[in-house]
């Protein structure tokens, strides 16, 4: 179906969280997939709640685990050794060296209606580097960021019954964020998925655009 895909999340775990099950399925139909994520976990003080070693630990886990090397954005980084997302030129060159850096045919990345504002700026970096791309744009429900999202209209849904073992498997690398809790109600937000489909699990997308 699709030859190369690219996926942008603002953070480690983002990608597992809102389209590794179609990832998985797609990779398998011979898809080559690209990640990209935004925010550099690799900054001195990448997470208020987290230290960098856990951290990297956790998504060097997840990228063996998936079988692919996440590509990161350089970020400017605050005094106290934040790394700073924001939409701006410097942070729109960079996207546009890795969407144009391949011939993609699908493009996926955040919803703006997320309440988390580095999705926000992750869509916004990404809408803007797609400006001359042909290809489909979809954007992924993340659950829980996506809980309060009023925006997200999903036409999209791709059957993940076969794979969600192994996207449970993958957001579970990042344990020190991720309880039992939050992992048995991202099962159960792909079963209500999957009625879309008559399926079991399934992850839901809105398509943004297509131009072929």
């Amino acid at each position: 179906m699709f030859k190369k895909i690219l996926a942008v999340g603002a953070h480690p775990d983002d990608v597992e969280l809102g389209c590794s099950g179609s990832l998985l399925r797609f990779m398998e139909q011979g898809a080559e997939v690209d990640i990209v994520i935004a925010r550099n976990d690799n900054a001195p003080k990448p997470s208020v709640r987290r230290d960098r070693q856990t951290m990297q630990k956790e998504y060097k886990a997840a990228e063996n685990l998936f079988g692919i090397k996440f590509q990161m954005l350089d970020n400017a980084i605050s005094e106290d050794g934040r790394p700073i997302l924001e939409r701006d030129s410097h942070t729109v060159q960079q996207m546009d060296e890795f969407v144009q850096s391949k011939k993609y045919d699908l493009v996926i990345t955040h919803s703006p209606g997320d309440h988390h504002q580095d999705h926000q700026n992750t869509f916004h970096i990404v809408n803007s580097s797609l400006r001359r791309f042909q290809g489909e744009f979809w954007l992924m429900e993340g659950g829980p960021y996506s809980n309060k999202n009023q925006i997200f209209k999903p036409n999209v849904f791709v059957d993940i019954t076969k794979y969600l073992d192994k996207k449970i498997e993958l957001i579970g690398c990042y344990s020190s964020y991720f309880s039992d809790i939050l992992l048995h109600n991202i099962k159960g937000l792909a079963a209500y998925r999957g009625q879309m489909l008559n399926v079991e699990y399934a992850e839901a997308f809105e398509q943004k655009w297509r131009t072929i």
